[in-house]
């Protein structure tokens, strides 16, 4: 397994740059890496802390179920030391999550893995160390309890393992996640909009016939299933009131043993009030950052990217996708229902 150590995040300010600009500056780079792309609206500074604040305020308001007042008794506080994992479908707010709580606990990127999966193989991951002992995991491989497993021998054998484990995991309606991963996975020849829509369109029919689209649901699946959670309609149920749930029933002796499951619905609403609330309650002091539309990276190609969004996926793409991820039809039924109850109130 090859690791490659990564320097600092952080950078020199430029001249007359504050330090919360820099700060952003840094993060918004850090997004464009790693490929996690929110729609957003753009705010000053005095406006963005004030809607952030109003957003924790009314959302910490809603009256929470029993497991997760549960959890919340169990987060990682301000001072104490924990580990998070984050484990992560592509396209669905990976980057984002990853920013904002690297930027909150003052994180900095350590190691890298960038093996190929294979046959004994590790997942790609990377790890971030903060202060106050703690540590960040992060990665979008289904295969992520074997990087956890190893993880935790070696803090062990170290003796810094801490008590508390917070894994966080999301979910978007897959007939958004899909035609964005499509447009990500090609960005170098779209984003210019060079293309006419009807060959955008036309490269996406095929994406759509490929294996590739019916992994959108697996890895928040399997950590679904890893917390207990065999019926992915009934766990997508839970986010239907505050557009997040906590889970803390792994299996004891499984690589996630001791810790707890926040799920999250990327696309809950446009404010972010949910996420805001639900990464506060899993460690304190953080919320979500903002992250820039694809029409905002892709300005010239925003046309064709509204193609993506509109172009339907068929009930044959789904019976294709299900044959070996049946998780996608769940999903995906979920949110035609959510869509149905709301057109009908």
């Amino acid at each position: 397994i090859r690791i490659n150590i990564v320097s600092s995040l952080s950078e020199k300010m430029a001249p007359g740059e504050t330090k919360r600009s820099n700060t952003a500056r840094i993060a918004g780079s850090f997004l464009l890496g790693t490929g996690a792309l929110l729609v957003s609206h753009s705010l000053t500074d005095s406006v963005e802390v004030g809607l952030r604040e109003n957003r924790k305020t009314r959302a910490l308001a809603a009256k929470p179920d029993d497991n997760a007042r549960r959890n919340v008794e169990h987060k990682i506080g301000r001072d104490d030391p924990g580990i998070i994992w984050l484990v992560n479908q592509p396209k669905c707010g990976t980057g984002s999550i990853q920013t904002s709580i690297w930027e909150a606990l003052n994180c900095e990127l350590v190691e890298t893995n960038d093996a190929p999966l294979g046959e004994g193989a590790m997942p790609l991951s990377r790890s971030f160390d903060c202060p106050g002992g703690r540590k960040m995991y992060r990665t979008h491989s289904k295969k992520a309890g074997s990087v956890k497993r190893l993880a935790d021998q070696m803090m062990k054998a170290k003796g810094t393992k801490p008590d508390r484990c917070v894994v966080i995991t999301a979910v978007r309606d897959p007939r958004h996640s899909i035609p964005s991963l499509f447009f990500e996975l090609n960005k170098e020849e779209y984003c210019d909009g060079s293309q006419t829509k009807e060959e955008v369109i036309e490269a996406y029919d095929k994406f759509l016939l490929k294996e590739k689209p019916a992994k959108q649901a697996e890895t928040t699946a399997e950590m679904l299933r890893a917390f207990g959670q065999k019926d992915i309609y009934g766990a997508m149920e839970r986010l239907t009131e505050r557009g997040y749930a906590f889970f803390d029933e792994p299996e004891k002796s499984g690589p996630w043993g001791g810790c707890e499951l926040l799920f999250l619905q990327i696309d809950y609403e446009e404010s972010n009030l949910n996420l805001d609330a639900g990464l506060d309650h899993a460690i304190e002091g953080v919320s979500m950052m903002q992250g820039k539309s694809r029409e905002r990276l892709c300005p010239k190609a925003a046309d064709n990217y509204h193609a993506l969004l509109n172009h339907e996926i068929t009930e044959n793409h789904i019976n294709k996708y299900s044959e070996t991820n049946p998780e996608m039809r769940d999903i995906i039924a979920y949110y035609k229902n959510q869509q149905t109850a709301a057109k009908s109130r």
